[in-house]
């Protein structure tokens, strides 16, 4: 990587087409561009979303430790639907390696904050030298390990890829729940998408999270209607370094799926205690 990564990120992301406006990959710096501080935190966003997904909690977070921010954007992702299915679970992943060699160049240590499929990734990060040197925690909001039952059990019956767009439709859709939703996350995008998805699942689950030695901060909601929590557990027991796990409860103003539980677009009601959580936790460290 050159000198100066404001421009290459810049120019890098410039070379791929349809990124809707503040989703590209970009810095946050703590003061003077290019000066490391003692923190860098990395924001890794879910699936379908951006990195405006939960703002301004990595924001707020980062700003409060005085640390440098890197706010990626996974392949495939902050651009149009058609492009959702251009990636692979392997660029999900170098999307995760290249997340880390910035976050070296902006902090000393490295915290990983992931939503969703980002914690899926984020934990992922934790088991594995490729990423965690220099890993000082990971914090996972609602973390993927597995959608609802019965749509995990149709991604991962032999051959899906194949005849599920015949089953399930070309193309999955949803509504979005206010003009920012549709804004900042891809709202509809082919079925087959979901398939590299489903086989980043697959691989977390079967990772031995006992050489997780990074502390973790697990934050989720039980009553989450997209992953299944239940796939959360097995994660947390075999965890290998020590584990502060976080539980909360929606109000009427936030996500009305229980999934994406901070964030001003979808659950602001929660914004404040979750920003407060994740710093006094990060403080500790």
């Amino acid at each position: 990587m050159p000198n100066d990564l404001d421009v290459w990120l810049a120019e890098t992301e410039q070379q791929i087409p349809n990124i809707r406006p503040d989703t590209a990959k970009r810095i946050v710096w703590a003061g003077v561009a290019g000066e490391k501080t003692p923190l860098a935190v990395v924001y890794l966003h879910g699936f379908s979303a951006s990195s405006a997904e939960i703002r301004p909690v990595p924001e707020r977070v980062a700003a409060a430790l005085g640390a440098n921010l890197f706010l990626t954007r996974l392949a495939g992702h902050g651009r149009d639907g058609v492009a959702m299915a251009e990636p692979v679970a392997g660029d999900w992943i170098n999307d995760l390696d290249e997340a880390m060699a910035i976050a070296r160049r902006l902090g000393d240590r490295v915290i990983l904050i992931g939503t969703s499929t980002g914690g899926t990734l984020a934990a992922l990060a934790a088991t594995d030298a490729r990423f965690n040197d220099g890993l000082a925690g990971v914090v996972l909001i609602s973390p993927n390990f597995g959608l609802r039952p019965l749509a995990a059990r149709i991604l991962d019956l032999p051959l899906a890829r194949y005849w599920g767009p015949l089953v399930a439709g070309a193309e999955r859709s949803f509504t979005p729940l206010n003009a920012e939703h549709a804004r900042f996350w891809t709202t509809a995008y082919p079925t087959s998408a979901l398939f590299p998805l489903a086989a980043l699942m697959r691989h977390a689950r079967g990772l031995e999270y006992s050489r997780a030695a990074a502390p973790a901060l697990v934050i989720y909601n039980g009553a989450d209607q997209v992953i299944d929590p239940a796939r959360i557990a097995p994660v947390i027991d075999q965890w290998g370094g020590p584990v502060t796990v976080e539980q909360v409860s929606l109000g009427p103003g936030d996500d009305r799926y229980g999934h994406v539980i901070a964030g001003d677009i979808l659950s602001p009601g929660l914004t404040e205690p979750v920003v407060a959580r994740i710093t006094g936790w990060a403080r500790g460290l």
